[in-house]
């Protein structure tokens, strides 16, 4: 396949729990004002370590992922959202499920404290920190009216998570209405209809979500957007709208892979997309990533700019997944027992039914948006360049949503076919 791809991008942005109260940023403030540089949110050392804890058990929860649906789908969750809605459960659980949980997390030596702590100051600082970007999160509690829980917990979502408590009847026929429609309403309608059923004997709904909209730092011109091929595989192009610019941004040529850093707004959220080598594909990529390669690839990105010329197809697409096989493969498969221990929720036996995860992205030339919404649902048991460098985005490729002062990836997905829907 001949492609003008030189270098390639990752889009990094890890997103949100879903609540009652949501944390929204406020809009009345004039945009048209030139974007500034990004503000540093400040992390303790311990806050740090759990972001980095975070974004190592998203790629250990994606890499899977990626390999189970095969390399022609489209994929994309959102590790903040989905780590947001397991820590909430983490406040309910005791003894080896705590245990569990907390170690699959890779939040293993860190109290309960420490990582609601956290999740409350990524929450408050991360929605307002770029006027350019609107983030969202929220997060709720529904309790099933046979369940009789301990204030403890819910308080502790309250206050940790900002999130809402709210009654649930499982005979109501409305009731699966009522949740999909607030999940609908935390993600601007861009998740809808999430939920198909409740189970009979459901305790509690644990939700996180997620919006996110941000606008390019240096947006495309749509007159520039031409109808250009994408190398679904090498002897399969498809025709796209692929969109240029050429503009200064972080960009670095790796063994295996080109990365361009997009930025929103003023640069606290980025896109940094990976383009494997024309001989390598994104699961072989994604195989290979780890924790470690990921501080190295934003060490390199941050000590690289260069004149790009960027091209990029536009891409809009919806992913949905249970979770359950996913997280008893990272280690917390009692949860999803009826050994489970969530005896700091309730006195009745409770064990996690299920893990759903729904994401949405939209990419065109005026920016991102996106969305996702976890719910966890509990049931009772029994080199440098001297020239321009290209950047043709024309085959499949992974990106990460991210807030680049915390380090906090909100989402990661994949485009393999960016016609499809």
């Amino acid at each position: 396949m001949k492609s003008i791809i030189q270098m390639g991008f990752l889009a990094t942005a890890l997103i949100a729990s879903a609540m009652l109260t949501s944390c929204k940023k406020d809009n009345t403030s004039d945009t048209n004002d030139q974007p500034g540089d990004p503000v540093n949110i400040t992390l303790q050392v311990y806050q740090k370590e759990v972001v980095d804890s975070a974004n190592q058990f998203a790629i250990e929860l994606f890499k899977p992922i990626l390999a189970d649906v095969g390399e022609t789908k489209n994929v994309m969750i959102s590790p903040f959202s989905i780590t947001s809605a397991l820590s909430m459960t983490l406040n309910g659980a005791a003894d080896k499920t705590f245990d569990d949980i907390r170690i699959a997390l890779g939040m293993n030596g860190k109290t309960l404290d420490e990582i609601n702590d956290t999740y409350l100051k990524l929450m408050t600082e991360m929605v307002p920190v770029d006027k350019r970007v609107v983030v969202e999160i929220a997060n709720s509690v529904w309790v099933e009216k046979r369940l009789a829980v301990k204030p403890p917990f819910i308080t502790a979502l309250q206050t940790w998570y900002k999130s809402e408590s709210r009654s649930i009847d499982v005979a109501d026929p409305q009731a699966v209405a009522t949740v999909n429609g607030w999940i609908a309403d935390k993600t601007h309608n861009k998740i809808t209809n999430m939920l198909d059923r409740l189970d009979p004997d459901l305790a509690m709904l644990l939700i996180n979500a997620v919006y996110f909209n941000g606008k390019w730092r240096y947006q495309f011109k749509k007159t520039e957007t031409k109808e250009e091929p994408f190398f679904v595989s090498p002897t399969a192009p498809k025709t796209v709208p692929m969109m240029h610019q050429k503009a200064n941004m972080k960009v670095v040529q790796t063994n295996n892979a080109a990365i361009v850093e997009i930025p929103y707004g003023q640069g606290n959220y980025t896109m940094v997309v990976v383009l494997p080598n024309e001989n390598m594909t994104t699961n072989e990529v994604a195989t290979s990533l780890n924790a470690a390669q990921w501080r190295e690839w934003m060490e390199l990105l941050n000590r690289n700019t260069h004149e790009v010329n960027l091209s990029l197809p536009r891409f809009k697409y919806e992913f949905k997944r249970l979770l359950n096989d996913d997280l008893t493969a990272q280690g917390m498969g009692i949860a999803f027992t009826d050994k489970a221990n969530f005896s700091n929720i309730s006195d009745q036996g409770l064990m996690i039914n299920r893990v759903l995860h729904q994401t949405f992205i939209e990419t065109n030339e005026e920016g991102s948006e996106a969305a996702a919404a976890t719910v966890a649902e509990m049931g009772i048991t029994s080199v440098e360049p001297t020239q321009p460098v290209t950047v043709t985005i024309n085959r499949p490729f992974l990106y990460f949503i991210r807030e680049t002062s915390t380090g906090t990836v909100l989402f990661m997905g994949r485009v393999s076919d960016p016609t499809m829907n």
